[in-house]
């Protein structure tokens, strides 16, 4: 497949839709209780195109459990008829998920190859570094959502952070995107 099949405007906006709709389901399934959202796509959901979606593990009072709420999603996503494959890694503090759809840029002509899979990977840090603020705000992003995510400053911090760490796309965003400007 080809650098542009890949970043398709067509392939962007259903990974931005299934992102949507894994939110809303973290969302129903109680999981956004005791996470927060946090990193690139929560800058404003996807103000700019970003393929994962970040969580802090903030709220302790709440039980959170990841293999639960990734069952959650499965249910929903395959209630409707759609063909789900999770895989997860839970070595580190930082749980991930890769909740792949296969087949589906086949269906909707995105792809010639009938067993390609659209993956959107889902991280929880499960050990966050203490003293970020908290908000919430609703989104209407292909489906209404109440995000829990980490303030405007704590999301700076946060890129900073990345950028010291040398991750490059870190570094464009703080480099060329408006955010920067905290008011």
């Amino acid at each position: 497949m080809s650098c542009c099949a890949a970043r398709s405007p067509g392939r962007n906006l259903l990974r931005e839709y299934l992102q949507a709709r894994i939110l809303a389901e973290l969302q129903r399934a109680g999981a956004m209780l005791s996470l927060a959202f946090q990193g690139g796509t929560a800058l404003r959901f996807l103000s700019r195109y970003s393929e994962d979606l970040d969580f802090t593990l903030e709220r302790s009072t709440h039980p959170f459990d990841f293999r639960d709420a990734l069952r959650a999603i499965r249910a929903a996503f395959e209630q409707e008829g759609y063909a789900v494959t999770i895989k997860l890694r839970e070595q580190s503090a930082v749980k991930s998920a890769f909740v792949g759809f296969p087949g589906l840029p086949f269906e909707l002509a995105l792809s010639p190859h009938r067993d390609e899979a659209l993956r959107v990977k889902v991280e929880i840090d499960t050990n966050p570094p203490a003293g970020a603020g908290l908000t919430s705000t609703m989104v209407r992003r292909h489906v209404l959502l109440q995000l829990h995510h980490h303030d405007r400053a704590s999301l700076l911090a946060g890129k900073l952070h990345a950028v010291l760490h040398a991750k490059g796309r870190d570094f464009f965003d703080l480099l060329q995107r408006s955010w920067l400007a905290i008011t």
